[in-house]
């Protein structure tokens, strides 16, 4: 790929990285000269009602109109003219995204995940301006963009983001032509997603995505998100919608109070008690940044160890975690449901009766395919 040129237009300088969904290539904009980022589907031709397609076609729609500087852009939607692959042309980012921020540091020093809080929120409040709700909010899709010697948090891959009605006002998206979900399915990532996303699409809104912010807080402050000692995922699901919330100075006590109040009212499972929208959220973080939420490489820096008190495991800090067959998938995202499948034989050795009937339920009806794309 390497080299070559691309409708008169793109040439191919490098592979930047690849997974499921497809790669993500550096190439240079002939007319302009400028560099830019080609994000590819599958290496497969797509039909024009394809989900997969539709999905993809979204994110440049959504990602191309909505005006925020913590918004990555998406230029044009193109088709190699020799496959009939569709790709994005994207502006080029350097830097490294959240989740491996997080896993190069491990627990985040609250005043550098704060900015990067209010940054993300920042984003996520022109998209819900606009009607748009991501679904899939976490550390894989905020990336630290270094631009002129500063960070900027820019907010990743729209291609499950829901479009809801705005009534018209200026700046919203229009509702998708064909649907591009099942009645039932469940979208988003286990460990990230909001109660309610388990119910299905028609219950999902902007404070869906508020959850997963609040989630996502949660694990820049202590390192990783709740629950991360569960591994299987319909007991993942049972915990989410009926647990009780953990609280962020449980599991990472030397967040400031007032920080801690913001992630733990993000992350209350009753809707109406969360912040209506990301820029709510962005109006409440903002609040303990009068200097504003600019960030620089040498604000990341991590908790010191010594710091950090002796905390008991996460798996004895929930309640409901069980020992059962590994499932790898718990960060990743959910993108089709169907029915079929048996309870998980670990969960119903290991549950009382009452959760075993649940959990199979949720077992059967929900049946994952995950996407290990490039989210």
């Amino acid at each position: 790929m390497e080299g070559r040129q691309i409708l008169g237009k793109y040439e191919v300088v490098r592979l930047i990285g690849h997974g499921g969904m497809g790669s993500v290539y550096e190439a240079i904009d002939l007319p302009s000269g400028h560099h830019v980022a080609l994000k590819w589907m599958h290496s497969q031709p797509f039909a024009d009602d394809d989900p997969d397609f539709l999905r993809f076609a979204q994110e440049a729609r959504i990602a191309g109109k909505l005006d925020s500087k913590h918004v990555v852009t998406v230029y044009e939607l193109e088709r190699d003219p020799e496959t009939d692959v569709p790709f994005h042309v994207m502006e080029l980012l350097e830097g490294e995204s959240l989740s491996a921020l997080i896993t190069r540091l491990g627990p985040i020093a609250p005043e550098a995940a704060l900015r990067i809080g209010a940054q993300a929120c920042a984003g996520l409040a022109a998209a819900h301006a606009a009607g748009v709700v991501h679904r899939d909010v976490k550390p894989d899709n905020l990336f630290l963009a270094q631009v002129d010697g500063k960070i900027i948090v820019k907010v990743l891959d729209f291609g499950i983001a829901k479009i809801r009605p705005t009534g018209g006002s200026s700046g919203s998206m229009t509702m998708p032509a064909a649907p591009m979900t099942k009645t039932g399915q469940v979208i988003g990532t286990p460990l990230y997603m909001a109660p309610e996303q388990i119910t299905g699409a028609k219950y999902v809104d902007a404070r869906s995505d508020v959850y997963s912010m609040g989630v996502t807080l949660f694990a820049m402050l202590a390192g990783s998100p709740p629950h991360m000692g569960i591994k299987s995922v319909a007991q993942l699901l049972y915990t989410l919608s009926n647990a009780p919330t953990i609280p962020v100075r449980q599991a990472a006590p030397w967040v400031p109070e007032d920080l801690a109040a913001i992630v733990d009212k993000a992350r209350t499972k009753d809707l109406d008690g969360r912040y209506p929208d990301a820029a709510a959220m962005l109006a409440a973080l903002s609040a303990l940044l009068p200097e504003g939420p600019t960030l620089s490489e040498d604000m990341l820096i991590g908790v010191p160890e010594e710091n950090r008190p002796k905390m008991p495991s996460r798996e004895s800090m929930d309640a409901t975690t069980i020992t059962a067959a590994h499932v790898d998938n718990a960060s990743k995202t959910m993108a089709q449901t169907v029915v079929g499948g048996p309870p998980d034989e670990a969960i119903s050795q290991s549950m009382p009766l009452r959760w075993v009937i649940v959990v199979a339920v949720i077992a059967i009806i929900v049946m994952i395919v995950v996407t290990f794309g490039m989210r």
